[in-house]
């Protein structure tokens, strides 16, 4: 139990890493970007698509780190994914667009699965060792 919940954790905070360094890239790429009171329409695009694949990532690295325990270390993380997620969009509901909002809601848990899955089935079985 404690491996799957510090898998979560572990899942959750590399997601975090992965969207704070992209924003940080747009900051430098974009000129005026930091200085503008709502970020252009393009960047909310952008950042569902990379925040999906972020989200597979974190799946990925949840399940390696589970090991055994990939199915509730994934659950554990798609729930305070949503949970974290929820508090957000109710923070931010007026500083952002709410389909942007909405659609990360969406697209979280099933990315964060399909990362988890990936992994669980490359991994070579008991008895193939």
């Amino acid at each position: 139990m404690v491996r799957a919940v510090l898998a979560a954790i572990a899942g959750y905070c590399g997601i975090g890493v992965l969207v704070v360094f992209t924003d940080q890239l747009f900051n430098l790429l974009i000129n005026g970007f930091n200085a503008a009171a709502t970020p252009p329409p393009y960047y909310f695009v952008i950042s569902l698509f990379t925040d999906c694949f972020y989200s597979f990532l974190g799946g990925y690295l949840c399940a390696s780190i589970a090991k055994h325990s990939a199915p509730l270390a994934t659950r554990i993380l798609m729930i305070g994914g949503e949970l974290v997620g929820l508090a957000s969009v109710i923070a931010f509901w007026h500083a952002v667009p709410h389909w942007f909002a909405l659609a990360l809601l969406i697209v979280f848990p099933p990315a964060v699965w399909a990362g988890s899955r990936l992994r669980v089935r490359s991994e070579p079985s008991a008895a193939s060792i």
